[in-house]
């Protein structure tokens, strides 16, 4: 659910970007031919990092053992490798890359008039969703969400997490409070300790357990509410933020938002690949999941893996493109800065 602070600035960026208009045809996996995994961002992060895991085990379980090669392609917050992907790339299964997860719903909520639809794309798999929690220091005036309807809610922000805040504060009617400055999630945690602020929206619960480990065995933290496509299982007394729909419309806007965190970090290729060419990558990302070598090394980076096939990303993204204008207006109603 982390979109970007302003839809304006996104759309801006989003028209440097275009896609080829003669699109590549489908045809077979080449034999004997390297393979190019991209992901959207720089070198470095949880994306790449990633990226390179499933890279260096996944060509064992490829016809023919092929060269897999890493590469990025940063641009737009993923937006140019989507263009690339949708527009540009051969529709053989010799490229695909990893997208942030954030650019799945940008057409529908920042800017319909993007050339990529991400629903036609073919999802292939995640390792893991994500889950972002809402969490308020110990010591705060707020310990639950039903204080912030007499106690203003003051939370560290950079912008990433406007959504998260706003559609909290919309549905819930509460008051709630960002303070931007904060440019990275470590001095945001620095500020909560020391009292600046009362805690944090957006942070993955991933994250949360992996580099705070004390704050929760210390109950140094209580968590407000959780942004996931589905209640994580670790965390059942934890409301989701769907719980505070009114209308089965604001549940529709609200899975809109949600959807990043249902695909994770979803590796993707371009549209139109033939059905043995999308299967062969799908069941390649099943066995790489399981691989030792690929569970080592995702547990040296804390990433716990849950992986979600192929099959039901495409499902979950299709079935949100598929909602109603009623609730795409309703999800971008959500998100905008009030009075606008």
């Amino acid at each position: 659910m982390k979109l970007a602070s302003t839809a304006a600035a996104l759309a801006l960026s989003f028209a440097t970007f275009s896609t080829a208009e003669a699109q590549p045809a489908p045809a077979p996996f080449p034999a004997n031919k390297p393979v190019s995994v991209y992901v959207g961002t720089a070198p470095g992060g949880t994306n790449d990092l990633i990226m390179r895991i499933a890279v260096r085990h996944i060509g064992k379980y490829l016809p023919g053992k092929p060269q897999v090669i890493p590469r990025n392609m940063p641009g737009a917050g993923g937006v140019a490798l989507a263009n690339y992907l949708y527009g540009a790339a051969p529709r053989d299964g010799s490229e695909i890359g990893v997208v942030q997860r954030a650019v799945a719903v940008m057409p529908l909520v920042v800017d319909p008039n993007m050339k990529v639809r991400m629903d036609e794309l073919t999802w292939l798999s995640t390792p893991t969703e994500s889950t972002d929690v809402c969490m308020v220091w110990h010591a705060a005036p707020v310990k639950t969400l039903a204080d912030i309807q007499t106690t203003e809610l003051i939370l560290a922000g950079s912008g990433g997490e406007t959504a998260q805040v706003r559609s909290l504060q919309k549905l819930t009617g509460g008051k709630v409070r960002t303070v931007i400055g904060y440019p990275v999630g470590a001095q945001m945690n620095l500020a909560i300790e020391r009292g600046e602020v009362h805690g944090r929206c957006a942070i993955s619960w991933e994250a949360l357990k992996s580099n705070y480990p004390e704050w929760l065995a210390d109950k140094k933290v209580n968590l407000l509410v959780q942004y996931g496509y589905q209640r994580h299982k670790e965390l059942p007394n934890v409301p989701v933020i769907s719980d505070f729909a009114r209308s089965p419309e604001e549940k529709e806007a609200i899975n809109i938002l949600l959807l990043p965190q249902g695909v994770g970090f979803p590796f993707m290729g371009p549209p139109g690949l033939l059905p043995e060419v999308r299967d062969m990558w799908r069941k390649a990302f099943d066995q790489v999941w399981k691989d030792p070598e690929t569970v080592a090394e995702a547990e040296k980076i804390k990433l716990d893996l849950a992986p979600v096939d192929g099959e039901e990303l495409q499902k979950r993204v299709r079935a949100t493109y598929a909602v109603s204008p009623k609730a795409i207006a309703l999800a971008k109603e959500m998100i905008a800065e009030d009075g606008k």
